[in-house]
């Protein structure tokens, strides 16, 4: 799982690449399709439940397309993937097919995406950005935004939030939102898009490309960069290139940058990350038990699922903390912290997992959200293989 820890939960192309995660990409560019998934068997449970509508490892396939999940397609690659009995590649990885029934199912039975290119001769190159690691997402960033913002057709009255301060209006976009006077949005780097319900407190400093999605509340002062916002979040404090996936807390002082986190995630009061050496060499980070080079000077950290932070954590550079974990600890906590350990001053423990339901079910219900059946066998699965 190279998009470790924020995979062990979801399938990739559930991962959050801007307003939109991977498969709404692709929904967005072939909106009338018939979709089939295909994920890991662990996940195929939980995908069928969050995906009602689309068939899950499908046993046949039928004439069509074959795209790979962790693409930031782009809609002008169309024309080009509609043309039958083609591969496609992005950075000379193979992201995608064109195949009819016949060599679908003959590519299946050699095992598909993972034993390489399907036995046919034509091969195109697209311009969708292929991403390999988190980074890649994070480093794809502004023009996601970018894509997403030419999509929204609710622009700004300035008129309806007297005393707020906007730069380059034009290129901010807002829903149903609130946003309260001395509050400052400036879109002169990148569009800025405040979706439905959001609250913007005053004395917050929100620079584009940014995104803020439906429900999420931003806290007085808290200054925001470059970054993705899911849904229902409470942020505060400073956030430069980062992006959440959604249901998470970062209400309090402190600065989170170049960093990615799932779902139900609280960093406790003062939570920092650092995001740069002092030595300024690029950042290794622990991918899968091996060491990644990710050739960045800017990485901070990686965090799945209902992690929590207690108040005053420090975390490294490239620190990678799998879901379910908890850190309090007086120094740093280790750079890769394996899914559900209760991590205290230097020492690790294994999650117990009827104090972590009885947490994760009250913390979903402030949502409004219920832990199922099926999330629930999941997770318990990963603290047994942790």
């Amino acid at each position: 799982m190279n998009f470790d820890p924020i995979s062990h939960t979801r399938a990739t192309f559930d991962i959050r690449i801007g307003a939109e995660t991977f498969l709404d990409r692709i929904q967005s560019i072939f909106p009338d399709s018939n979709i089939s998934l295909i994920v890991r068997d662990e996940l195929k449970n939980v995908t069928m439940e969050r995906h009602p509508e689309f068939s899950v490892n499908p046993s046949s396939v039928k004439d069509g397309l074959w795209l790979l999940g962790n693409v930031i397609w782009d809609k002008v690659d169309m024309k080009s993937l509609l043309k039958a009995n083609n591969v496609f590649y992005s950075d000379k990885k193979l992201v995608g097919a064109n195949l009819s029934k016949e060599l679908g199912e003959d590519w299946m039975k050699k095992e598909g995406p993972a034993q390489g290119s399907p036995s046919i001769g034509n091969k195109e190159k697209v311009k969708s950005f292929y991403c390999q690691y988190l980074w890649d997402i994070l480093d794809h960033l502004p023009h996601t935004v970018l894509y997403e913002s030419g999509d929204y057709r609710n622009h700004l009255d300035p008129t309806k939030y007297p005393g707020a301060i906007f730069m380059n209006p034009d290129q901010i976009f807002v829903g149903d939102a609130t946003i309260q006077p001395s509050a400052l949005i400036n879109a002169e780097k990148g569009p800025v898009i405040i979706d439905d319900g959001v609250l913007i407190h005053g004395q917050t400093y929100l620079e584009g490309p940014l995104y803020i999605g439906r429900d999420s509340m931003i806290n007085p002062l808290t200054q925001i960069k470059n970054s993705v916002i899911g849904p229902s979040c409470k942020i505060g404090g400073e956030l430069n290139t980062a992006i959440i996936q959604g249901f998470s807390n970062k209400v309090h002082e402190g600065h989170l940058g170049d960093a990615f986190l799932g779902e139900w995630v609280n960093l406790g009061a003062g939570t920092i990350n650092s995001n740069l050496k002092n030595n300024y060499v690029s950042v290794k980070v622990q991918i899968n038990g091996k060491s990644v080079d990710t050739g960045s000077l800017h990485i901070g950290c990686f965090l799945g699922d209902h992690v929590k932070t207690a108040v005053g954590t420090v975390l490294n550079t490239g620190t990678v903390v799998g879901p379910g974990s908890m850190i309090a600890t007086n120094g740093f906590p280790p750079k890769a912290i394996r899914p559900f350990t209760w991590y205290v001053n230097g020492t690790h423990k294994k999650v117990i997992l009827d104090k972590f339901f009885k947490t994760a079910y009250h913390v979903k219900e402030r949502r409004d959200k219920k832990l199922s059946k099926t999330e629930k066998s999941l997770l318990e699965k990963i603290q047994k293989n942790r």
